[in-house]
């Protein structure tokens, strides 16, 4: 929470997996302060395995696999990708 109280002062806030050993009270707190963010026009950039933090929070999306863009656009999309849902997935569940 300190460094995004750092990232308050920011146009730009990158994250690196925020919500990582995070419990589910704490990832509410860091969706509310994360929103409180975009409220006030700063741009958020977040990397995470935690789609659904993450589909609640961001407006775009991009999606990679070994290294490779397979999706980029609004994230609901990019969740419904059948590319997306192969690669994390496998084809069994996609």
């Amino acid at each position: 929470m300190l460094g995004v109280a750092m990232g308050m002062l920011c146009e730009l806030l990158l994250l690196d997996e925020p919500a990582s050993g995070l419990g589910h009270d704490e990832i509410a707190n860091l969706d509310a302060a994360l929103r409180d963010l975009k409220s006030h026009d700063v741009t958020l950039c977040i990397v995470d395995h935690k789609v659904g933090f993450l589909g609640r929070l961001a407006d775009r999306s991009i999606a990679l696999h070994h290294g490779a863009v397979i999706a980029s656009e609004k994230t609901i999309d990019v969740l419904a990708d059948e590319a997306v849902a192969t690669a994390y997935l496998s084809k069994k569940h996609a």
